[in-house]
């Protein structure tokens, strides 16, 4: 590297003195970081060759949360400012590619992008994302059970009927609002389910329940406005109210799901917007709300006028007996927008959820629809409107339900053992989750951490909560596993958990220590 290099990697422990952070700033710390290290390198300040300091030493010399660190390295990274190497760390390498590009400095796009599009668990989740998809690992942290398995799901029947149709039926321009046979089979199913008197006109085809919730958010939401959510709650609703710079709330949640009292004294505190709520197989917790606090909650939006968004994703995933009646079917006012979807039933690749909206919102979901993507692909709409006639997907459901209560008991069995750990799981009555209270002084990074390198994951619980500061829960999944890992992935988790502890106990002794 050369003797100049050289004396620069001898002094790679300088950088966080050249770095002044504002924590009364409203600019995220991540990006401080990423701001001024990209001028020390287009400077000439870090030459090119020179070595930054490690994530967590940077970390631990600024005061900061290592997911702090990686996200502004990730943006260096981006900018094409620096690059990582097993080994030997993360290197500066900007200026040099800039050279070659015509000797002017490089555009940083991250710097362009606006800032409420990174969201700041988004670093935590990257990389439970990558240690999950390393080769061996028992991954919990998401997924389904694998519909293939199913001896009732005749996907490859459905596709062929729904391919014998006209071939300009599926090559058309198709109504943004959805095909009007299949708004009619949902409306009708949905009907079946206690939403009776439903017109097929108040249903909407949407691509999957994230575009739902970023729809109705995006047509009540204006940047400060306040939405009411679960705490914890699902973390791809979280995502769109940040991104869209609401002001988020968290209600505390208990074994029945939201604390309506809660949600009561901050309706009445201010102008809340929208209430999000996930009363069916609570994700991540696994509550179901009963039906005498769905009412309540329904007459609280009445009183302060703010609507519900019911996300009901789970609600045909019950394991024992049917959930209580849809926020939705109580509504006698137009209060709620319902939220479905065929995720969890047939898998994420099969993009096909619906809104039933007040019949007043048609004209403004649909608009809103037509400026991001026109409509849905009638392949899609096709291939579900044949499952939902012949009768297969409800056989399909059937057989998921008890394929994954018998996966739940499993695991929970499993989780037993843990208990003298102090480890204590919820028992959902639905859904794909299990939701874990940590041992005290258990952190659920730490313990991700301590966990990858014996071959398992899951999801911090943090990346649920409003303000991500509640570090002593884990999610786990269920559904998606093979056969036998759960055993063994909860014996990793176990073996983990364990280590930590021990760590935890060698750190408290050697503090206590008398020094001589």
């Amino acid at each position: 590297m050369g003797a100049n290099n050289e004396a620069n990697q001898a002094n790679w422990m300088e950088v966080p003195l050249l770095l002044e952070l504002d924590r009364a700033s409203r600019v995220p710390l991540y990006r401080q970081i990423y701001r001024q290290l990209a001028a020390l390198i287009l400077g000439g300040q870090l030459p090119e060759g020179f070595r930054l300091p490690s994530e967590r030493e940077l970390a631990r010399r600024l005061g900061v949360n290592r997911t702090t660190v990686v996200a502004a390295y990730q943006e260096l990274s981006a900018d094409g400012l620096v690059e990582g190497h097993v080994g030997r760390g993360t290197i500066v390498i900007g200026r040099r590619r800039a050279g070659r590009a015509g000797g002017g400095p490089p555009l940083l796009w991250s710097g362009l992008v606006q800032a409420r599009l990174h969201v700041p668990w988004g670093p935590l989740l990257q990389r439970v994302g990558t240690l999950s998809a390393r080769p061996g690992v028992i991954s919990f942290a998401s997924g389904i059970l694998d519909p293939t398995q199913s001896p009732h799901l005749k996907l490859e029947q459905a596709v062929v009927r729904a391919l014998s149709r006209p071939a300009w039926q599926l090559l058309e321009d198709s109504p943004t609002e959805g095909w009007q046979e299949l708004r009619e089979e949902i409306a009708r199913r949905l009907a079946g389910r206690g939403c009776d008197k439903l017109s097929a006109r108040c249903v909407l085809i949407v691509s999957g329940s994230q575009q739902g919730i970023y729809l109705v958010a995006q047509l009540l939401l204006r940047p400060g406005d306040a939405v009411l959510v679960e705490n914890p709650t699902y973390l791809g609703a979280l995502e769109v109210f940040y991104r869209l710079g609401a002001r988020i709330i968290g209600i505390p949640v208990d074994a029945e799901g939201m604390q309506v009292e809660a949600a009561q004294r901050a309706l009445a505190g201010g102008q809340v917007r929208l209430i999000y709520v996930n009363p069916n197989y609570h994700n991540p917790t696994g509550t179901t709300m009963p039906t005498e606090r769905r009412l309540r909650l329904l007459e609280l939006a009445r009183r302060y006028q703010v609507p519900i968004l019911e996300d009901d994703l789970y609600g045909e995933l019950s394991f024992e007996g049917a959930p209580p009646p849809s926020i939705r079917a109580l509504d006698q006012g137009g209060y709620v927008v319902y939220l479905g979807g065929l995720s969890p039933l047939l898998g994420p690749g099969l993009r096909l959820g619906w809104l039933v909206v007040p019949r007043a919102l048609v004209p403004a979901v649909v608009a809103m629809r037509k400026s991001i993507d026109l409509h849905h692909s009638n392949l899609l709409q096709a291939v579900a409107l044949e499952l939902l006639r012949d009768g297969s997907l409800d056989a399909h459901i059937r057989w998921l339900r008890h394929a994954c209560a018998a996966r739940r008991d499993e695991m929970l069995a499993e989780l037993s053992r843990l208990q003298p750990l102090g480890l204590q799981a919820g028992v959902p009555g639905g859904g794909l989750h299990i939701w874990c209270s940590l041992p005290e002084g258990c952190a659920d990074q730490e313990l991700l951490e301590e966990a990858a390198p014996l071959g398992v994951t899951f999801m911090p619980g943090q990346l649920f909560f409003v303000d991500g500061s509640s570090q002593g829960f884990i999610r786990l999944n269920f559904a998606a596993p093979g056969p036998g890992q759960i055993p063994e992935g909860v014996r990793r988790l176990g073996e983990a958990l364990r280590a930590l502890q021990a760590k935890a106990v060698g750190a408290e002794e050697q503090a206590g220590r008398p020094l001589i």
